[in-house]
C-alpha cells in the first residue's frame, strides 16, 4: 500500500548524486537500496523516479533520522511543497 514519506520543504545538492529532501523524518518503514517513488506535485502533476533513505544521525536509542535522496533529479525538478509517496 502506498505510503507518504515526506512533504518536500527543500530540494539541496550535497555530496552524491541528485538531491537531497529536508526535512529530515523517522521512516515507518526502513527501505534499503533503491526504491521507486511517485512525486504528486502542486499543480496535480505526478512522476515516478528513484529514491534513496539516506540514514546518518544518530540518536542513541532512538530510531535515526532519515533524508531522502533522489539520484536522477535536481533541485529545480522537486519544488516546495511536493509529496513523495512509495509505490508498492
Amino acid at each position: 500500500m502506498p505510503e507518504r514519506l515526506i512533504t518536500v520543504e527543500e530540494a539541496f545538492v550535497a555530496r552524491g548524486r541528485g538531491v537531497l529532501i529536508a526535512p529530515r523524518f523517522t521512516p515507518e518503514r526502513p527501505r534499503t537500496g533503491t526504491f521507486r517513488v511517485r512525486l504528486r506535485f502542486l499543480d496535480g502533476r505526478d512522476r515516478e523516479t528513484s529514491a534513496e533513505l539516506e540514514v546518518s544521525h544518530v540518536r542513541g536509542t532512538l530510531t535515526p533520522y532519515a533524508m531522502l535522496r533522489l539520484p536522477e533529479l535536481g533541485p529545480e525538478d522537486v519544488p516546495e511543497g511536493t509529496e513523495v509517496w512509495t509505490i508498492d
